[in-house]
């Protein structure tokens, strides 16, 4: 469904509370981020795009093409991304939280 767009966050006060938590216990937290992310998303369906204005191949000007991996701006896009990621966690022996 690429109206699905919902992707799990954590909230201002859960990050304020675990900052709070590793100072008190003098841990030292670390970051990173991944700039291309929101490139790395399989679709779920199938998308396709037409030619791009000053992009038009010459030879198939009417030509579409389907995409193979998430772009910028897709409603989508954080969904695919957070799948891609918990598969990769899962895989390395991480589990997912279970609401009650």
């Amino acid at each position: 469904n690429f109206e699905e767009s919902f992707a799990p966050v954590a909230r201002l006060e859960a990050i304020r509370i675990f900052l709070a938590y590793t100072a008190h216990k003098n841990m030292v937290v670390y970051q990173m981020d991944v700039k291309t992310t929101f490139l790395n998303g399989n679709l779920r369906e199938e998308v396709y795009v037409s030619q791009p204005d000053g992009f038009v191949d010459q030879d198939n000007p009417n030509h579409m093409y389907k995409l193979k991996k998430a772009l910028y701006g897709f409603k989508q896009v954080l969904r695919a991304c957070y799948d891609m990621l918990s598969s990769f966690l899962i895989s390395q022996d991480f589990s997912k939280f279970q609401w009650i």
